[in-house]
């Protein structure tokens, strides 16, 4: 039976076991647009890449996987790194595929850059949105490349983790 109930607030019960919470019970799904469906994390080390391709390559252990539930739903691919250009006027550029089908994800050529001065670390944040278009596991994989000239490397310090998340909002 379908149906539209109409109320003007939801209240949990004030005592008991579930105190002041509104349970959507298991198997179902409550579904509100513009609304954090799932979020993916995934820690990874940034102390183990470097490269000198002028063409975009895979950041090595640098992927988030997510199955979305819808394919109409937006995905937020969100991340930070650090990294350094050996060479003044060299840089870096970031680019999103999803691996398991070798779709380039972003849509446009790039989603970040950074570099130019050759001897500076730059904190690099990484921040972009697409539509799903599926409802199959994606690996959202980070891919980099050199523009410039010199290595784009990726080998701040072993001690520090950066934290890859891959958000779904329903659409």
């Amino acid at each position: 039976m379908a149906g539209t109930l109409t109320v003007q607030n939801l209240q949990g019960p004030s005592s008991g076991a579930n105190a002041n919470k509104i349970i959507i019970p298991s198997g179902q799904t409550l579904y509100a647009p513009g609304h954090v469906i799932q979020a993916q994390t995934k820690k990874w080390s940034n102390d183990g890449f470097s490269t000198t391709s002028a063409t975009l390559v895979d950041v090595t252990d640098f992927y988030i996987d997510i199955t979305p539930t819808s394919s109409n739903s937006i995905i937020l691919f969100q991340a930070s790194l650090t990294m350094l250009n050996s060479t003044v006027g060299g840089y870096g550029r970031f680019s999103i595929i999803d691996s398991n089908t070798s779709t380039k994800w972003s849509s446009n050529s790039y989603i970040a850059a950074s570099g130019y001065n050759g001897s500076q670390w730059a904190d690099v944040p990484l921040i972009h949105t697409n539509t799903a278009g599926t409802t199959n596991t994606m690996r959202l994989q980070l891919q980099g490349q050199v523009g410039g000239g010199g290595t784009l490397d990726m080998r701040w310090s072993a001690s520090d983790d950066r934290t890859i998340v891959a958000m779904e909002i329903a659409g």
